[in-house]
């Protein structure tokens, strides 16, 4: 039992000393991509936002199916996988002159982060019993999302520095040691602890047992929320900040940083109130203080003003991200929960990928800069529709992963 335990506690560290730097690495490309397709490869605003999302396309169709490979096979293989695949796109990032084979490869890295990211929710929630698996995976993303802040922090000093290029190589030399991390993590699948033979068909009843109502809700959830964090923070807020209250983007740095001291602590608070009050309790809290957040967005016209309100904002996603994953993982059985995880995360790169266009076109639709408090009156509608989703939801946990829904 203890060595078992020691084995648990060993994997856990290693996936978030791989996680972190993993975040990292993609800090460091966020700030600087859309710049570097318009600098090196002269692109037209639409390629710019195509270069962009060709990411989250192909990790969006890559979920699922990675998932279920964990489910079956276990969770290292997947992983030493994807992060080959990562090392690829981030040196053909960093070498190709050609943007169409820009897009393919961000897209080769999207399909490596997908493997590493939703089977490491996977694996972190099986290593850990219900009451202990918030608190788990709500660390593990918080130590996650303070390496992605540093990530972001240095990028842009970097490529000032050395170049827009040079980043693209830091990324593929940090994916060697995830890679290395990887290979010593024990995970086992079906496969492993079954010592037999096992098959990539989904049957019928395991698709069931995965599509529950509890899933499908903490789907949609997902998705409205995903919408607001990519359409509204990362699209049309520092164009709205810059262009209509005429803040600089030194001041909106500062916003953004409130907003991630705010998730790393969501993440933290979310895991450790789920373990004790409940999955559907903190859901519901979270969602209350990200409506109310945007609700008040149309009325700061200073950084100062904002920042409390971007704290808020933060505060919510961190709960969001932090306590899902475990309501998901509670809700499946053990031998689907790669797929739990898979069709979760689908839906959050799927509003990944459309909140920006949802957003950006209500603006451009509606006259002037009301429009900027309309998309943000949308976007605390959608978080009232998820409150009313998760209030409809009833737990149960008296073993792993029995929770009902009313």
């Amino acid at each position: 039992m203890l060595s078992e335990m020691e084995s648990v506690s060993k994997d856990y560290v290693l996936m978030i000393v791989c996680g972190t730097i993993t975040m990292f690495s993609g800090g460091i490309i966020f700030p600087i991509f859309a710049p570097f397709v318009r600098d090196q490869f002269s692109a037209p605003l639409l390629i710019v936002g195509l270069a962009a999302s060709g990411y989250y396309m192909f990790r969006m169709f890559t979920e699922f199916p990675v998932g279920t490979l964990s489910d079956k096979f276990g969770p290292k293989m997947p992983m030493v996988v994807g992060r080959i695949f990562a090392i690829i796109g981030a040196i053909t990032c960093y070498l190709t002159n050609d943007i169409w084979v820009l897009i393919l490869a961000r897209g080769i890295w999207g399909i490596g982060d997908a493997s590493f990211f939703c089977i490491g929710m996977s694996y972190v929630a099986s290593l850990y019993p219900p009451e202990k698996r918030g608190r788990a995976l709500g660390f593990f993303q918080a130590v996650e999302s303070i390496g992605s802040f540093f990530g972001q922090s240095l990028g842009g000093l970097m490529a000032s520095y050395l170049g827009l290029r040079i980043n693209f190589l830091v990324s593929m030399i940090l994916g060697i040691p995830t890679l290395l991390i990887v290979l010593k993590i024990k995970g086992a699948g079906i496969m492993e602890k079954s010592k037999g033979k096992t098959s990539l068909h989904i049957s019928r009843e395991e698709f069931h047992q995965v599509l529950n109502r509890i899933v499908i809700a903490a789907c949609l959830i997902t998705l409205l929320s995903m919408i607001i964090n990519n359409g509204v923070t990362s699209t049309i807020l520092p164009i709205y900040v810059t262009e209509v209250l005429g803040l600089s983007l030194a001041e909106y740095g500062f916003m953004v940083a409130s907003s991630t001291v705010g998730s790393v602590i969501g993440n933290l608070i979310g895991g450790y109130l789920s373990d004790w009050i409940g999955r559907r309790k903190t859901l519901a809290t979270g969602l209350i203080i990200g409506a109310l957040s945007l609700g008040i967005f149309p009325f700061p016209v200073s950084s100062i003003q904002f920042m409390p309100i971007m704290f808020a904002k933060g505060l919510f996603w961190g709960i969001l991200y932090g306590t899902t994953p475990a309501f998901v993982a509670d809700a499946v059985p053990e031998k689907a929960r790669g797929m739990g995880i898979g069709a979760y995360r689908t839906f959050l790169d799927l509003g990944g990928l459309i909140g920006p266009v949802i957003m950006s076109g209500i603006v451009e639709l509606s006259d002037g800069t009301q429009g900027y408090s309309i998309a943000f009156l949308t976007g605390m509608t959608m978080l009232i529709i998820s409150l009313i989703l998760v209030i409809m939801l009833k737990e149960k946990k008296s073993e792993d992963k029995k929770i009902e829904v009313a």
